[in-house]
């Protein structure tokens, strides 16, 4: 545990009630998070943005329940943010040191701030080959993408369908499916727009994708008899997707919010639905740190805003057109 003296006091954006982008505000002043046990306190550098993020901010999902059960009921405001990468400056494990430079994907909010506490379990050692932007960027998307390939259990063969391939999440996902294209055999058709396809040249080799969807188009989606969709998207455009599907086909979906919509729009082909959310932990955030650091997953940063312009952060990942990750800068 480091003697340090440290601030009291710090710049964050609080939230006081659900709703539109200008219901968070940047101020200072904001009491400095207390460790408890086995934690480890962050200097936040990068934190990362994410759908999750503004749909908390909506008042949707399981992070808008847990604010509204352990801060709103309660008469205090929150701090938004799951992504952070930063250096330690205090720490109650002996696993981290002071200086060391960490990232983390916690569940508990908080990174919107210059300062926050994380389960020490949470933290992964940043690679020197891995900058802290980058690392900010990655917790929440890589996380998912990792563990999201596993959960699809895609078997030897399949075809696999995936919206929304150059997102946040989409875009390290296609990396790892064009990994098992050459592994396994698989096929991947992609469902984007015509720019976000002419973009995935930077990512994938399109040469090796089975097909690619324009929905754009008002054509009807093809039958392609697709045994797996990976939707990023939910709502009516999963819906619209789920025409690729064979009969007794698979859905992954992520948000789950859409889980019970696909279910009912499926049950006539007897669709097999299920939602995904990503567990999150130190070793699976090491792991997608090496990747990025070895070359082997490439991480697209669409801009990055400083914290001040978090409003204006969000308006723009609201859009639902970002090329891979958006990010805040905070110190």
């Amino acid at each position: 545990m480091s003697n340090n003296p440290l601030p009291t006091t710090q710049h964050a954006v609080l939230i006081r009630e659900f709703g539109e982008p200008d219901v968070m505000h940047y101020q200072d002043g904001v009491a400095i998070p207390d460790l408890s046990d086995d934690q480890v306190l962050v200097k936040v550098a990068y934190a990362g943005i994410n759908p999750v993020d503004y749909k908390t901010r909506q008042g949707k999902g399981w992070g808008a329940e847990n604010i509204r059960n352990n801060k709103f009921e309660h008469g205090k405001p929150a701090i938004l943010g799951f992504d952070v990468a930063g250096v330690v400056v205090k720490s109650n494990n002996e696993q981290f040191t002071v200086g060391e430079q960490v990232a983390a994907l916690t569940f508990d909010g908080g990174c919107y701030a210059e300062y926050v506490a994380v389960d020490a379990n949470l933290l992964a050692k940043v690679p020197e080959s891995v900058t802290l932007e980058q690392a900010g960027a990655l917790p929440c998307i890589g996380q998912t993408a990792l563990q999201f390939v596993e959960f699809a259990d895609i078997k030897k063969g399949e075809h696999v369908v995936i919206n929304a391939p150059a997102g946040g999440v989409g875009h390290l996902l296609i990396q790892l499916l064009m990994e098992k294209v050459n592994q396994d055999d698989i096929k991947v058709t992609v469902i984007c727009s015509p720019e976000k396809y002419s973009k995935l040249d930077t990512l994938v080799d399109k040469s090796k994708l089975a097909g690619w969807i324009d929905y754009t188009k008002e054509d009807a989606f093809p039958d392609l008899q697709a045994d797996v969709l990976l939707d990023l998207v939910g709502d009516d455009a999963g819906v619209r997707a789920l025409d690729v599907l064979k009969s007794g086909g698979r859905v992954n979906v992520l948000p789950t919010i859409w889980v019970d919509k696909l279910q009912e729009a499926g049950s006539q082909d007897n669709l097999n639905v299920a939602g995904f959310k990503a567990q999150r932990s130190g070793e699976v955030m090491s792991q997608v740190l090496h990747k990025v650091g070895d070359g082997k997953l490439k991480l697209q940063i669409q801009q990055t805003y400083p914290l001040s312009e978090v409003v204006a952060a969000h308006r723009e990942l609201q859009k639902g057109d970002t090329f891979g990750k958006i990010v805040l800068k905070v110190s």
